[in-house]
């Protein structure tokens, strides 16, 4: 399993000792957003919340909320767990758990892992967003019934983003929708320029989230 510990130390053993003591793969980054994003894929990422749990279970939210659909599990220490929120994490594991509970608690996060494309079987044909109206089959995105004059890459993006309204998805997410198309995550802010500018009075339905990337607004 790929672990990856958000936190300031420099070392995410450090965090959690027990760790050292399992096979998974173990990945250090600071305590953000842009950080999460920026280090490798992961299956589960545990946050540092051993002195500010508050300010750790904000950062899980956040994470959760990204396109990754990686599960969030808190490490605290026993004195902060009164004043941990734990409804972004999907499991919380104390600093000096042991091996086979920290192991455990790992395992039983990927219960809570997020699938993020639809099965193709329970997909819905078409999809309402606000004034948007996407139709899988016919391939066309229509804005208060009108067909929208959409490029093919133009289009995946909209799908895209349409398809998860209301969560941001990363440049490099939607990259990965074209294909390989375009090399650079920077040809997504090209695309949606372009999007932005065909939707007229709607541009503002596609809305820039620091950090993160984009999303759909669903109102």
């Amino acid at each position: 399993m790929d672990v990856l510990v958000l936190t300031t130390a420099s070392d995410g053993c450090v965090v959690l000792p027990a760790l050292d003591l399992l096979p998974h793969t173990v990945h250090t980054a600071p305590l953000s957003v842009a950080a999460f994003l920026a280090a490798p894929m992961c299956d589960v990422v545990l946050v540092d919340g051993r002195t500010q749990p508050r300010a750790a279970a904000a950062l899980a939210g956040l994470v959760v909320a990204t396109d990754r659909g990686v599960p969030g599990v808190a490490v605290v220490d026993e004195a902060a767990l009164p004043s941990v929120d734990a409804g972004p994490f999907a499991q919380l594991v104390l600093s000096g758990a042991g091996p086979a509970e920290v192991d455990a608690r790992l395992r039983l996060s990927q219960r809570h892992r997020v699938q993020l494309e639809p099965d193709g079987v329970d997909a819905p044909v078409v999809i309402r967003v606000g004034p948007f109206e996407l139709d899988q089959h016919a391939y066309t995105i229509t804005v208060e019934a009108r067909p929208l004059p959409l490029t093919h890459h133009e289009f995946e993006v909209l799908r895209a983003l349409l398809a998860h309204a209301g969560r941001p998805l990363s440049r490099e997410r939607l990259l990965g929708v074209l294909g390989g198309a375009d090399p650079s995550p920077r040809a997504i802010d090209c695309h949606v320029r372009a999007l932005r500018s065909k939707l007229g009075r709607h541009r503002s339905s596609i809305k820039t989230v620091r950090g993160l990337g984009y999303l759909a607004v669903t109102a």
